[in-house]
């Protein structure tokens, strides 16, 4: 008989896996699957932008920072430097009575010159239909060391002066040697010319843009003479409040130093501003 040989390991069989295993571990897979898929999906939706405070309100016209801005918008839009404007500005009576002046005659005060001539000019009548005419002309020069403001009031025989064209001519202000010839009437033999009245205001190189583009009629000026009125740059402002200067006691000076001091595409003069005898807040209003 053979020998017995070394006795066999026996092994136990492995538990059989429960029939409920199976969908089990499947549906965790599926829990967990689901969970990525939810956070991928979320993740690629589009990111809502954060929700940032209400700008401040934009400053009105009339508070100090918006006058201040602007003055420092039209100082560089003029190329001149921004000027102190609280300072009160000087207003010159040069002449206060009537005083007649013939053609080849010059009057010479102690900011303008001023001289009367007839010459054939290249004129528009009121229709703007261009034509050249012989006319008594007045040239007004700036002879001073700063800008002007001027008023020059004149006079004509209104029965040899009932029409005449108009050349183009900065009719309210002068820069330093700046020139401005306008015309009286048309020339008609002897055509009596008189010079009532002459006031000027001097100006910042700023004051005297804005100025400029002022229309001669709204603030009391003389229409004749004023006629072909041009500012040296941007347009006229034709929404000034003309019954409201005329009728509200104010002058040509009061006029004048307000919108010296305020853009008029901005500001509106107002009843009861006058001409400033000492520095005030700005912008001015009621």
């Amino acid at each position: 008989m053979a020998p017995a040989g070394p006795p066999q390991k026996r092994t136990r069989p492995l538990p059989r896996a429960s029939p409920r295993i199976g969908p089990l571990v499947l549906a965790a897979a599926l829990g967990v699957a689901l969970v990525f898929v939810a956070v991928a999906w979320k993740s690629s939706k589009p990111v809502r932008p954060i929700a940032l405070p209400p700008a401040p309100a934009v400053e009105t016209r009339y508070t100090p920072g918006f006058y201040r801005a602007l003055l420092m918008r039209d100082a560089a839009h003029y190329d001149t430097s921004v000027p102190d404007v609280t300072v009160p500005l000087q207003h010159i009576v040069e002449l206060d009575r009537a005083r007649p002046l013939r053609p080849g005659e010059e009057l010479i005060t102690p900011h303008l010159s001023i001289g009367a001539y007839v010459r054939k000019v290249a004129a528009e009548n009121g229709s703007g239909q261009g034509f050249a005419g012989l006319h008594l002309v007045v040239a007004i020069a700036n002879r001073s060391s700063t800008p002007l403001a001027y008023r020059v009031e004149t006079a004509v025989d209104s029965e040899r002066c009932s029409a005449k064209g108009s050349i183009a001519h900065n009719a309210v202000a002068l820069s330093v040697g700046e020139r401005a010839e306008r015309t009286e009437c048309l020339w008609g033999g002897e055509v009596a010319l008189t010079v009532q009245r002459i006031e000027v205001i001097e100006l910042s190189p700023l004051s005297y843009y804005y100025v400029s583009r002022l229309e001669p009629s709204q603030i009391g000026l003389d229409a004749r003479p004023a006629d072909g009125h041009l500012p040296p740059k941007d347009a006229v402002c034709t929404e000034l409040p003309r019954q409201e200067i005329l009728t509200a006691g104010a002058t040509w000076p009061d006029v004048i130093d307000f919108y010296a001091r305020h853009n008029c595409s901005e500001y509106t003069f107002y009843q009861g501003y006058r001409l400033r005898t000492a520095p005030g807040p700005l912008p001015a209003h009621e």
